[in-house]
């Protein structure tokens, strides 16, 4: 038998989670509530956190940041508009922002690296803003948890690299055609030609700042077109025609300069090969299964259940949003159905680049879809959360209980599909990965190094150290560059023997990330180990990064 006291402290404790899941369950405005959007600036300010503790560890610059950044740092405004060295790609826009950022600030990681950690925490407020116009507030919440704490997410927001901006152009885009959408099918505040000449000011801005701004800005420009035509508004549709049309020029006039030299890199069509769609009876199944890729690059999430669980939810909740939309009339006036058309366009078009092997549907490249991913996962978490309680009658106590246990369940689920990218997140703060933190081999290399002394660069390892000769004063260095010798190992010796009759040569290895990398080192190894005698080697504890020093005289 139960105490009073504990009798007592259970009918409280009772009572606060009754009173929470009526809020949750019955009240219109509780996605407005103080409750919530407290929680929502709590994952927020944590979300800017981790990004910000993984920018201020200001790690070297790894193999792909290293390339970009040496394009970036080597040429003038002028230059980047050229095919840019080491096979790297980048919107124009954002290599002359970067660009702008290092003359001002210097060239250093923190400079380089400064507007995409900007467009990693803006992400997460205008992210809140959107979802919470278009999904409830469980669904939300779980969609901004996950997005706050994906391990991929946070770590791009601190890398030389386009994707995250991609992504909060993506958002700031949505973000506007949703004012369009909300205010079409009002009189009192109609849209006026400002705001279309604004809309395709800012899409062409990211037209030049982000490759897949293409795709989010044809749904938006077909579902603001199809509105205005169904609504019978004629002069509606052909300002937002020519926004289109204006896009379209910004787009050819970038296709001349840059992406027609992109779409001819034979390199990167064969290192995206596998994100292509099949043209051919396996697409459908290619599609479903790289749609749940998403979510586990850049999602966060682990392979397996729980990607296929979020897919799941995704889908569901896409076909909750459209629901939605054939509720709203034979028009387009519900804007939450506008977003979910623009979404699927953007989306149906991404798939169709890939099939022509124009664009690669997944990996790093998909992240500007993710938002919308987990915005309908969201929605597909409510549609479970509410689907037992349509057997009961809306102000029954079987209605009330059912919604109860949709809830606690809805919750379980998200925590446990939380649970994984969060724990990550936070072990990465606490522990990070160093993996290609090439400075402190450098600065003991520098430490170490003395005059005519020779250095073999394996090819993973050239442009870091190329990024980094200038401080560590190795510009003048005779320098042996490797090359891609993997299909024929043997010849690695022909390399070494460049340092052959120097007491003192230095072998450096970096990006150790595949077994192919260390196979090769071995292979080097191996060729200087029967040329000479090996003296000292370094590693920092942590990285994959290796150091050693040889005897290759006489």
């Amino acid at each position: 038998m139960l105490s009073i006291k504990n009798r007592d402290y259970f009918m409280v404790l009772n009572a606060l989670i009754t009173k929470s899941f009526n809020r949750i369950n019955h009240s219109p405005d509780f996605h407005h509530s103080s409750l919530v959007d407290a929680a929502a600036w709590l994952v927020i300010g944590a979300g800017i956190f981790l990004r910000l503790r993984q920018y201020t560890l200001n790690l070297s610059f790894w193999l792909d940041e290293a390339m970009l950044a040496l394009n970036i740092t080597n040429r003038n405004f002028a230059g980047l508009a050229h095919p840019l060295d080491y096979d790297q790609g980048a919107p124009l826009g954002f290599l002359w922002l970067v660009k702008a950022i290092q003359t001002v600030l210097g060239n250093h990681e923190y400079s380089l690296r400064l507007l995409p950690f900007l467009a990693g925490c803006l992400a997460l407020p205008v992210f809140w803003v959107l979802a919470r116009q278009l999904v409830k507030p469980v669904g939300a919440l779980f969609a901004l948890l996950l997005l706050a704490v994906s391990g991929y997410v946070i770590s791009y927001a601190a890398q030389v690299k386009q994707y995250e901006l991609d992504m909060t152009i993506a958002l700031l885009l949505y973000l506007f055609s949703m004012r369009l959408l909300r205010a079409a099918p009002c009189a009192k505040c109609p849209v006026g030609g400002k705001d279309v000449w604004l809309l395709a000011g800012l899409g062409a801005l990211a037209i030049w700042c982000s490759h897949p701004a293409v795709f989010v800005l044809a749904g938006i420009g077909s579902v603001l077109i199809a509105q205005a035509w169904l609504k019978k508004d004629r002069r509606q549709a052909l300002l937002y025609g020519l926004a289109a049309g204006f896009w379209m020029l910004n787009f050819a006039a970038l296709y001349l300069i840059q992406y027609r030299g992109l779409a001819s890199n034979s390199y990167l069509t064969g290192f995206w090969a596998d994100y292509f769609m099949p043209l051919s009876a396996a697409a459908p199944a290619w599609a479903f299964d790289s749609l749940a890729g998403l979510f586990v690059i850049p999602g966060g999430l682990q392979g397996g259940w729980p990607s296929f669980a979020m897919l799941a939810l995704f889908l569901i909740g896409l076909v909750s949003l459209f629901w939605r939309d054939t509720r709203s009339g034979p028009v387009c006036t519900l804007w939450v159905g506008g977003w979910v058309w623009m979404f699927a366009i953007s989306l149906a078009l991404t798939l169709a680049a890939s099939s022509l092997q124009k664009y690669p549907f997944g990996g790093r490249m998909g992240l500007f879809a993710l938002p919308g991913l987990l915005i309908c996962a969201g929605e597909g978490l409510e549609t479970l959360r509410v689907a037992a309680t349509r057997t009961a009658p809306r102000e029954s106590a079987a209605f009330t209980a059912k919604l109860h246990l949709g809830t606690a369940a809805a919750l379980l689920l998200a925590g446990v599909l939380a649970y994984g990218p969060s724990t990550l997140a936070v072990d990465q703060a606490i522990a990070p990965k160093m993996t290609e933190n090439i400075a402190p081999t450098m600065a003991y290399l520098q430490a170490n190094y003395r005059p005519g002394d020779g250095i073999y660069l394996y090819r993973m390892a050239i442009p870091a150290f190329r990024y980094y000769a200038p401080k560590y004063k190795f510009t003048d260095a005779p320098v042996v560059n490797g090359t891609d010798l993997h299909l024929d190992r043997q010849n690695y010796a022909a390399e070494v023997k460049k340092l052959a009759g120097n007491q003192r040569a230095w072998l450096l290895f970096s990006h150790m990330t595949d077994p192919e990398y260390v196979q090769d080192r071995e292979a080097i190894l191996a060729a200087a180990n029967g040329m000479g005698v090996k003296r000292r080697e370094f590693s920092q504890p942590g990285t994959l990064v290796n150091l050693y020093l040889y005897d290759l005289g006489p």
